[in-house]
């Protein structure tokens, strides 16, 4: 998601790109449907515009809140609270200022919503309303992707590059986390019933795996464009998993053949991606901007957050102690999220 697959360098560096090639400039042109999509009965329409930059990344998580409304992460630091999901809003007043690379993924176990942190090595529970509620676990290295599994509501979390090629597994209720995957990917989803984890891997590929024997069962081969955000499809777009690149393109993969498709082209940064649970709809993070890509009748997208189980009733888990800003900054914090710019600081 929002750090490039490639990132790496000091805070120092990071902050120097950041002035280099942030800052709410233009984007380019708007993603449109190709001829392939447009046969396909998709559409598409814009959400919000107006998000401010850094290193051409702007929006990147996105969740939805049981009592209404829709928050977006950025990659300057920013949370929001959307008032709805109506299309054609404009960024508004921030709820909460994380810290530049610390609003990265955002996933959800029924109520309960939850954050990477990239430079801080963490993953935070958020209120409804976007602020900040309780520190979930620390000591990660730039936790970057995030995802709920909806068998048992761990969180999985990709870290980035340059940090360990790593998947951990993080139980929120105790505030554990636990290594499971020696792999390196960026955006994340996930089977319905929990049993296997997609993502986009730093080598450009899309790859799946088994979480129970972590075997790898899935390599989509090269996918061009820079891929980062991705999503599976349901109803008549099962068997499909679609992704949003930072070459501005929205690419259909077959699980079975591979056969890849173009759907959208001529886009700004694409990166993380996210499942509108009250329509099916697949919302696509731009430069500074959200589109939203409505499926064919039939078809949808992903896992709905909402559907997954509510751990309301239980123990929240105590809050742990995290790494400093500062002591992750000497270390080279990663948030190198802008993968269009490989050498760009991004998410």
């Amino acid at each position: 998601m929002p750090a490039s697959r490639r990132r790496g360098g000091t805070a120092l560096a990071a902050t120097a790109l950041a002035l280099l090639f942030g800052g709410a400039g233009p984007a380019r042109a708007d993603l449109v449907l190709t001829q392939a999509g447009v046969d396909q009965n998709f559409t598409l329409t814009t959400f919000a515009t107006g998000f401010p930059t850094s290193s051409a990344v702007g929006p990147l998580g996105i969740a939805f809140p049981a009592g209404g409304g829709v928050l977006v992460s950025d990659y300057p630091g920013n949370v929001r609270l959307f008032p709805n999901n109506s299309d054609g809003q404009v960024a508004g007043p921030v709820a909460q200022n994380y810290g530049f690379g610390n609003a990265l993924g955002l996933t959800q176990v029924g109520n309960a919503i939850y954050m990477a942190q990239q430079t801080r090595g963490a993953v935070v529970q958020l209120n409804p309303d976007g602020t900040w509620k309780q520190d979930v676990v620390g000591g990660l290295t730039h936790p970057t992707g995030i995802v709920a599994n909806p068998a048992n509501g761990h969180l999985l979390v990709s870290t980035a590059f340059p940090g360990p090629a790593t998947i951990y597994d993080v139980n929120p209720i105790t505030g554990t986390s636990t290594p499971i995957l020696s792999v390196q990917m960026d955006g994340l989803t996930i089977t319905p019933d929990g049993t296997t984890l997609y993502g986009a891997a730093m080598n450009e590929h899309v790859l799946g795996f088994d979480l129970a024997t972590g075997k790898q069962i899935f390599d989509s081969g090269f996918v061009p464009g820079d891929i980062d955000g991705a999503s599976l499809g349901t109803g008549i777009l099962a068997g499909n998993i679609f992704v949003n690149t930072n070459d501005g393109t929205v690419v259909e993969v077959n699980l079975a053949t591979g056969l890849q498709t173009l759907l959208a082209s001529g886009g700004s940064r694409g990166d993380f991606v996210s499942v509108d649970p009250s329509n099916g709809t697949l919302l696509l993070t731009q430069t500074d901007r959200i589109v939203r890509l409505t499926p064919p009748p039939g078809g949808g997208f992903g896992v709905p957050p909402l559907a997954l189980g509510d751990p309301s009733g239980v123990p929240e888990p105590t809050s742990l102690a995290l790494l400093s800003l500062g002591g992750l900054a000497l270390a080279g914090w990663r948030r190198w999220k802008g993968r269009h710019s490989r050498n760009t600081p991004a998410a």
